[in-house]
C-alpha cells in the first residue's frame, strides 16, 4: 500500500530530461509513494518513492524543453519544494566518444568523475571569442563527496565481481521496450563517414564501419569514469565530436543538461550511451541506455546508508557553505551582486523590505488585516489576474505595515521578486534615480537567468543608471525578462511602498506608466503591489493605464468594524506587553480605557503605534502617560494633533518658564533639521553639522523615542518613524505653535551650515586624502576616504545645493555661495569624485545657475563656465580625482573663468608650452603649414627644436606625406622619409659636449607616465596624439587636426 511522507523526509533528488529516462527511473523504485499537495507556483510534476531505504524525488523536464537552462530551473524548483534533499542524481542518456584506449559501446554507462582539469562535467560551449579562437570560461563543481565515495565502492565491487548492476538491469526485462534485443545492432562508423540519409543506417556503407571485436570479459555493460561534456546543442558530427573532445583533453560523452545543475544542485551525472554523437544518430538504443543508467544510479544509492545521508548537509546548506568559503577566499558572494560591479549598477541602500533600516519596523499583528491579506494573496496567485494592485489610503492607515507583511509572506514562499520602500528625506530612497537599478538587482538574485541580459546592458552602456527611467526599465528589466523565454512559468511579486514619497511627480507618473508594460510578460510574470496615498498625480497615473491593468483597494473604505477590530487587537497586544514588562496591575488598562483609545485612533494605525511607544517609554509611568493621551480626546479634532501634541506638550510643559524659550529654539534647530534633511544623519554627525555639542543633541533627542527612531549608537542615523510627524510639524496652520517648523528658513539654515562646514579647516581642500596625481578612484580604499571625509562633510557636499534650492534663496555676487565657489569649487569636485557623485555635479550647477540673480551677473557667468568645465572633464573626474588640478586645468581654454580663477592650483611640475584653445567653442589652434594629420614629430638632440611632418609638408621641396622625421646626432641635418634637409648650425653646444639624456616620462595609452609607471597626466580625447616624442621632461604631441602640443612634465613634484 502506498503512503504519503512529509516533504522534508525526501533526501535524494533524481532529475531526468526525457520521458524514457523517467520511465526507467520509476522502474528502479523499490516502493512508490503518494504525492504531496502541489504548491501553486510550482510547475514541476514529481514522482516519489524509495530505493535502498532512501526517499527519492524523481522529476522530469517538461516535454520539448531540453538543455542546461531548463534543467537548472527544474532542479532549483525541486530543491525549493523539498528542503530535505541532500544531493542529486542527473540520470539519462548521452552520446559516447570512442577513442584509442577507451572502448565505449552502446548501452555502456558513463559516470562524472573529477580529474586534475575538470570536476567531472565541463560546459564546452561556455566562453568568449578571442583573437586566438574560442576561450572557455567558468568552472563547474565536483559531485558531493558522499556520492564519489559510493562510486568508489561500486568500482570495488566491479573488481570483486560482486556488482549488482546486471541484476538491476534485469528488472527492466519485464518492460519490452527496455530489453537489449529491442535496441538493434551496435555499429560504429568511421569518424570521416557521414550518414547518408533516412531514419536508419540501412543505406550506410558497411565498408565504413569500424571493426570491433567482442569484449574479452563478455560484459554487456561497462561503466566508464571521467569527464562529461555538457552544452546547449546536440553534437551530431563525429569530426566536431573528436575536435571538442581533444581540446578538452578527452571526454567520455556529450549531453545537454548537467552543466545547468552542478553549481546549484550538487549531483552525480550518470549517462547511458545511446549513440556515438555523430550523424548516424537514431533512437533505438535510447530505452536500453536509459535503463542501464538508471540501474547504475540504483547501485550507487545501494552503497549509501540512510543514516549516512541524514548526517550530511542539505543542498541549500552545502551551497551556503561553499559560498561562505568563497567569501573568505574571494571576498565576494556567488550572487549577482558579486558578478556585476555595483559601482556600475548602483542601488538605493535601505530600499528593500529586509534591509537593516527596516529590521525593527513591524508587520501586521497575527489575526489582523486577515481579509485584506487574503485578498492580496488571491490576486497574486490568479494567473489571469491584473498585474498591478494599488492599495491606497490616507496617512497613518497602515499601508507600509501591510506592504512589509506582504513582502515577508511572499519572500518566505520564495515568490518575492523585489521590493522598494520609498522614504522621503532618505537620499536615494526618496527619489526615482535608483528605483529600477534596485529592482533589477533584486530580480536577478531571484531569477539568475536574467543576469546575463542585465550585464549585457551595463556593458553596452556603463552609464545606464544615469539615463532616463524609460531607458533603464527597458534595458535592465524588460529586455532581460523577455530573453528568458525558455524558463518554466514563474510568478513573482514586486512590492513598491509609499510611491507618493517619491520626490518628483513626473517620475511617479513615469514609473506607473512603465510598470504597466509588464502586463503579459512570460514566462516570468510579475504581480506588482503599489501602496500610496491617493494623491492627484498618482490617481491620474493609474487612470491613464490600459484598461484591465490594475485593481485597487482604498483602505479607508474598509469597514469601520474591521478597522476597530484590528486596532483593538493591536492595543490589547502592545499594552499587555507593557503591563507584563512593568509589573502593572492585571486590570490595567481598563476596558473603558482601551475603548477610548480605539475610538481616538480609528482609522489611524499610526496613532495606535505612536501612543503605545509613548506609553511604554521607560522614562516615565505608563499609567500617567495613558491618562495624558486620553486627556486629548476632546481637545482637538485633528487625528495628527491627537497623535503628536500630547507628547510634545508634555515635554514643553515640563520645562521651567525661563528654559522654555531655549527648549523651543533647540527643538527647531535639532528636530526641525531632522525633518527637512535630505538624508538621515547620526546624532554625532548632526551635532557637528549644526555646530552643537553631541551631548546637547543627545539630551534633547532622548525624550523623543516615541516619535523618532533613535539608535543606541551615536554613529547610526536618526530617522522619522513616520512621515506624518514631518507633515504635522510643517503644517502652515500651526505657525504660532512652538513646534511649527518653517521649512524655507530651516533649509536656508542648513545650507549655511553646509557651506560653513565645507569651508572650515577640516573641510574641503586640495588632495584632502593625500593621493598621488594619477590615483584611480576604484583603487582608493573607501575606509581612507571616510577617514578624511566624515559623514556630515559628505552630506554637505551632496546636499548643500538642495537646501539652497528649497530655501528659494537667490544667489548674488559676493554672497556666501559665490565666495565658497570661487575658493572651493575644484575641492568640491574632488570630494564628489571621491564619494562617487560626479555624475550629479553638472545638474547641481545648473540648479544654482537658475537661482543666480541676475542671470548675467558674475556668479551666473562663473556657474555657466563651471558647468562646461564639469561636463568636459567628467570622465577623468570619475576615474582619477586629482586630475582635476593637472589635466583638467592644463587643457582648459585660456578664456575659461574656472582656469583663470584656479590657475594657481595647477601643479608646478607641469607646464603647457604651446598655445591652448582660446575658448570652449573656439577652433583648435593649428601649427602654421599643417592643415591635417600630423604623422611625425621629433626633438633635436639639444631639445631646443621640434620638427614635425604631415601629409601637407611644411618642409621646402616636399609635396608628399612626410611620415617620419629625425635629427642627425650633431643636429645639423633633419632626416625624413622623403629625403634629408640641412639645418643652420645650432646655437647651443654640440652633441659631443651635451650628451642626450634618457626621457623621464613616456606616453602610455591616455596618460603621460613617469619612468616608474606612475600616472602623471591624463590626456583628453582631443589631445591624444597620432604621434609623439619625448626629450627628458619635454613632451611633443602631434594630432590629427594639425595641432602640435608641447608640454613640460617634471617627475620632481613640489
Amino acid at each position: 500500500m502506498s503512503r504519503r511522507l512529509p516533504r522534508e523526509q525526501y533526501t535524494v533528488g533524481w532529475v531526468c530530461a526525457l520521458p524514457v529516462e523517467l520511465a526507467a527511473a520509476l522502474e528502479m523504485l523499490d516502493e512508490e509513494h503518494d504525492l504531496p499537495e502541489r504548491y501553486d507556483n510550482d510547475e514541476n510534476l514529481y514522482h516519489l518513492g524509495s530505493i535502498a531505504g532512501h526517499n527519492v524525488v524523481v522529476v522530469c523536464l517538461p516535454a520539448g524543453r531540453i538543455g542546461n537552462n531548463p534543467a537548472a530551473a527544474v532542479a532549483m524548483q525541486t530543491k525549493a519544494a523539498f528542503r530535505g534533499i541532500r544531493f542529486g542524481l542527473m540520470v539519462g542518456i548521452g552520446g559516447g566518444v570512442p577513442r584509442a584506449g577507451v572502448d565505449i559501446r552502446l548501452g555502456d554507462v558513463v559516470v562524472s568523475q573529477p580529474d586534475k582539469t575538470f570536476g567531472g562535467v565541463v560546459q564546452y560551449d561556455s566562453g568568449k571569442a578571442t583573437l586566438g579562437g574560442f576561450e572557455r570560461t567558468g568552472s563547474l563543481n565536483s559531485p558531493p563527496g558522499i556520492l564519489l565515495a559510493a562510486v568508489a565502492s561500486v568500482q570495488a565491487n566491479e573488481f570483486r565481481g560482486k556488482s549488482k548492476l546486471t541484476e538491476h538491469i534485469a528488472k527492466l526485462e519485464n518492460v519490452p521496450k527496455f530489453r537489449r534485443d529491442k535496441a538493434g545492432l551496435d555499429i560504429l562508423f568511421e569518424a570521416t563517414y557521414n550518414h547518408g540519409g533516412g531514419q536508419t543506417c540501412g543505406s550506410c556503407s558497411t565498408d565504413r564501419q569500424e571493426a570491433r571485436q567482442p569484449r574479452e570479459s563478455g560484459e554487456e555493460v561497462v561503466a566508464h569514469y571521467g569527464t562529461i561534456a555538457s552544452g546547449n546543442q546536440v553534437i551530431k558530427n563525429a569530426a566536431e565530436r573528436d575536435k571538442v573532445s581533444a581540446e578538452l583533453g578527452g571526454v567520455l560523452c556529450f549531453e545537454m543538461e548537467a552543466a545547468g545543475l552542478m553549481n546549484s544542485f550538487p549531483c552525480l551525472v550518470i549517462r547511458g550511451i545511446c549513440d556515438y554523437a555523430d550523424s548516424h544518430k537514431n533512437k533505438t538504443w535510447q530505452p536500453y541506455a536509459a535503463g542501464t543508467a538508471a540501474a547504475y544510479a540504483k547501485e550507487v544509492l545501494s552503497m549509501i546508508t540512510p543514516a549516512d545521508v541524514a548526517r550530511t548537509r542539505t543542498v541549500d546548506e552545502a551551497i551556503r557553505s561553499v559560498d561562505q568559503r568563497l567569501n573568505v577566499v574571494d571576498k565576494k558572494a556567488d550572487t549577482l551582486l558579486s558578478k556585476i560591479d555595483m559601482a556600475r549598477l548602483p542601488t538605493a541602500k535601505g530600499a528593500s523590505f529586509d534591509s537593516h533600516i527596516e529590521e525593527h519596523n513591524s508587520t501586521c499583528l497575527q489575526n489582523t488585516r486577515t481579509e485584506l491579506l487574503d485578498h492580496i494573496q488571491e490576486w497574486a496567485k490568479d494567473k489571469s489576474g491584473k498585474p498591478i494592485f494599488w492599495l491606497n489610503g490616507a496617512a497613518g492607515t497602515g499601508k507600509s505595515t501591510i506592504a512589509r507583511t506582504v513582502a515577508r509572506t511572499f519572500a518566505d514562499q520564495r515568490q518575492l521578486g523585489a521590493s522598494f520602500f520609498f522614504k522621503r528625506g532618505e537620499g536615494e530612497c526618496g527619489n526615482a534615480t535608483r528605483f529600477f537599478t534596485t529592482i533589477a538587482t533584486q530580480l536577478a538574485v531571484r531569477v539568475p537567468e536574467i543576469e546575463s541580459g542585465i550585464k549585457k546592458a551595463v556593458d553596452a552602456d556603463p552609464a545606464i543608471s544615469d539615463k532616463a527611467l524609460k531607458d533603464q526599465f527597458e534595458k535592465i528589466i524588460l529586455q532581460p525578462l523577455l530573453e528568458v523565454f525558455s524558463l518554466p512559468a514563474l510568478v513573482l511579486v514586486i512590492v513598491v511602498d509609499a510611491l507618493d514619497e517619491c520626490e518628483q511627480d513626473s517620475d511617479i507618473r513615469t514609473i506607473l506608466q512603465l510598470l504597466s508594460r509588464t502586463r503579459g510578460l512570460k514566462p516570468v510574470s510579475l504581480r506588482i503591489l503599489v501602496t500610496s496615498r491617493p494623491e492627484f498625480h498618482i490617481r491620474l497615473g493609474f487612470k491613464r493605464m490600459h484598461n484591465g491593468t490594475y485593481k485597487d483597494l482604498i483602505l479607508h473604505n474598509v469597514s469601520k468594524k474591521t478597522i476597530e477590530h484590528d486596532i483593538r487587537a493591536f492595543f490589547e497586544h502592545e499594552l499587555g506587553q507593557i503591563q507584563q514588562q512593568r509589573s502593572l496591575s492585571p486590570n490595567w488598562p481598563s476596558r473603558d480605557q482601551v475603548d477610548a483609545l480605539v475610538k481616538q485612533a480609528v482609522p489611524l494605525f499610526i496613532f495606535a503605534a505612536t501612543a503605545c511607544r509613548y506609553i511604554g517609554d521607560r522614562r516615565d509611568n505608563p499609567k500617567k502617560r495613558l491618562e495624558i493621551i486620553l486627556g486629548y480626546r476632546k481637545v482637538t479634532a485633528s487625528k495628527l494633533d491627537a497623535t503628536y501634541l500630547p507628547i510634545l506638550n508634555q515635554l514643553f510643559d515640563e520645562e521651567d518658564e525661563e528654559d522654555k524659550g531655549r527648549w523651543a529654539s533647540d527643538f527647531q534647530e535639532i528636530v526641525g533639521s531632522i525633518v527637512v534633511l535630505e538624508a538621515p544623519l547620526s546624532t554625532a554627525s548632526l551635532a557637528r553639522l549644526l555646530c552643537m555639542s553631541k551631548e546637547d543633541v543627545s539630551c534633547r533627542l532622548d525624550l523623543l523615542h516615541s516619535i523618532l527612531s533613535i539608535p543606541d549608537r551615536d554613529d547610526m542615523p536618526v530617522r522619522l518613524l513616520h512621515l506624518s510627524f514631518r507633515e504635522f510639524l510643517v503644517d502652515a496652520s500651526k505657525e504660532k505653535s512652538p513646534f511649527w517648523v518653517d521649512e524655507r528658513a530651516r533649509h536656508e539654515r542648513l545650507a549655511s551650515h553646509c557651506l560653513e562646514l565645507m569651508s572650515s579647516l577640516d573641510g574641503l581642500r586640495q588632495n584632502m586624502c593625500g593621493l598621488q596625481p594619477g590615483s584611480l578612484r576604484r583603487k582608493i580604499n573607501n575606509g581612507k576616504i571616510t577617514s578624511y571625509l566624515s559623514p556630515e562633510l559628505q552630506y554637505a557636499c551632496r546636499y548643500w545645493v538642495y537646501h539652497i534650492e528649497q530655501s528659494q534663496h537667490h544667489i548674488n555676487n559676493k554672497d556666501s555661495t559665490d565666495i565658497f565657489l570661487r575658493k572651493h569649487f575644484l575641492h568640491w569636485l574632488e570630494a564628489m569624485s571621491l564619494i562617487r557623485e560626479t555624475n550629479k555635479c553638472a545638474h547641481l550647477l545648473e540648479t544654482l545657475y537658475a537661482l543666480a540673480n541676475p542671470l548675467n551677473s558674475n556668479i551666473s557667468l562663473f556657474l555657466q563656465d563651471a558647468r562646461r568645465f564639469t561636463l568636459r572633464f567628467r570622465h577623468i573626474l570619475e576615474e582619477a580625482p586629482l586630475q582635476i588640478y593637472s589635466s583638467a586645468l592644463v587643457f582648459t581654454p585660456e578664456a575659461s573663468i574656472i582656469r583663470r580663477a584656479f590657475v594657481d592650483e595647477i601643479p608646478r611640475w607641469i607646464k603647457m608650452l604651446s598655445k591652448r584653445e582660446v575658448d570652449w567653442d573656439a577652433c583648435r589652434s593649428v601649427l602654421e603649414g599643417h592643415t591635417s594629420w600630423v604623422s611625425a614629430v621629433a626633438f633635436s638632440p639639444d631639445g631646443q627644436l621640434a620638427a614635425t611632418g604631415s601629409c601637407r609638408s611644411v618642409l621646402e621641396g616636399h609635396t608628399s606625406w612626410v611620415s617620419a622625421v629625425a635629427f642627425s646626432p650633431d643636429g645639423h641635418c633633419l632626416h625624413t622619409d622623403q629625403g634629408d634637409i640641412p639645418l643652420p648650425s645650432p646655437s647651443t653646444p654640440s652633441p659631443s659636449s651635451q650628451k642626450k639624456q634618457s626621457p623621464n616620462v613616456f606616453i602610455q595609452d591616455q596618460w603621460v607616465v613617469s619612468s616608474d609607471q606612475e600616472r602623471l597626466l591624463w590626456l583628453p580625447s582631443e589631445y591624444r596624439p597620432t604621434c609623439s616624442t619625448v626629450d627628458k621632461d619635454l613632451v611633443c604631441l602631434g594630432h590629427s587636426s594639425g595641432r602640435i602640443t608641447l608640454l613640460k612634465v617634471s617627475t620632481i613634484r613640489a
